[in-house]
């Protein structure tokens, strides 16, 4: 199990950036994740924050006013020690896009994002899949109209799609192939197709498609592989879903290693990332774990959910940023 190092407990309002974050904000989203995740039990991972000491929190926090961000701030330092977490951080953003999909194959529409394939011994890879594996077995939930569409909703891990017909549909995560995950943009980063100071989601992009004879040799690189779920249209307003199995909150929500941190944890996130917003502050913000991706591996490993959207998706592709992380844990 990879290593999960704490420092000693803080005093929060000496953590830059702490005084000033919305406390009311973040509460809300605390709560609201508890109250999404009700009458199911969530693991402890390796940080050793039990699931159960989260939402016996989450229940006195309704004795106070959470709107109150003085009142909210003096909660949370009351019932939470706030400790380091003693390796160097990293955060990228992510969010829901918004894409053109059918649900049959047309001229147009020509690659298939598949269900998840329950009665497969071995899963394929990314590669494979390109090569037909899956061909022929009925998992096709939609078409979209290149490569470069179905790699980036995978890479996202959820989508708003508008139909043909004009009917908009969520398309959800449903499962994932086991293979490593491999950045795609490291790859292009060794080979020096693009500079590591110029990647980012859009340069990503940009390149994919002045170099489509290119695109199968790369996405190989990448074996994991992203199953998805159609879902009924009653559910296409509803905010994207983590791994927690609860609705994010737009940059409240954090993906981090399930390994190591129980789902609903609050980390305080603090960086020199500036461009989430038109302020220019510096990111400082108390965040609750809900989700995880293939790429999010270590303690201080951070991915952050900006929105839905093209202009979350401009914000999410340019987050590359050193970070702090400093973990709540509960008090006894």
């Amino acid at each position: 199990m990879r290593s999960a190092k704490l420092s000693g407990p803080l005093d929060p309002n000496e953590i830059e950036g702490w005084a000033a974050d919305d406390h009311s904000a973040a509460l809300s989203a605390f709560v609201a994740h508890c109250e999404g995740s009700e009458g199911r039990t969530l693991p402890t991972k390796a940080f050793g924050i039990s699931d159960a000491k989260l939402r016996a929190i989450c229940a006195k926090s309704r004795k106070i006013n959470a709107n109150d961000g003085r009142e909210a701030k003096a909660f949370l330092e009351q019932y939470f020690t706030f400790r380091r977490v003693e390796d160097d951080g990293f955060v990228t953003g992510y969010y829901m896009p918004e894409l053109e999909g059918s649900l049959v194959r047309t001229g147009e529409y020509v690659v298939p994002l598949h269900g998840y394939p329950k009665n497969l011994k071995v899963m394929p890879t990314r590669g494979d899949v390109m090569d037909g594996a899956l061909d022929g077995m009925g998992l096709e939930v939609l078409w979209v109209k290149d490569l470069i569409d179905a790699f980036f909703t995978a890479v996202q891990g959820s989508a708003r799609v508008r139909l043909t017909n004009g009917e908009l549909r969520r398309l959800a995560f449903a499962g994932k192939s086991g293979h490593d995950y491999t950045a795609i943009g490291r790859v292009l980063i060794e080979r020096g197709e693009i500079t590591r100071e110029n990647m980012g989601m859009d340069a990503l992009r940009a390149w994919l498609s002045a170099n489509p004879s290119q695109q199968k040799d790369v996405f190989r690189h990448n074996k994991s592989y992203i199953f998805f779920e159609l879902q009924s249209p009653e559910n296409v307003e509803v905010a994207a879903i983590g791994g927690a199995g609860t609705a994010l909150t737009d940059l409240r929500s954090l993906a981090i290693d399930d390994d190591l941190h129980t789902y609903g944890s609050l980390i305080f996130v603090s960086s020199e990332l500036r461009t989430y917003d038109k302020s220019g502050d510096r990111f400082a913000k108390l965040m609750v774990a809900q989700d995880t991706g293939s790429a999010i591996k270590g303690p201080a490993r951070g991915d952050i959910y900006v929105g839905s959207g093209a202009e979350a998706g401009a914000i999410a592709g340019n987050i590359r940023h050193r970070a702090e992380f400093y973990l709540l844990v509960p008090k006894e």
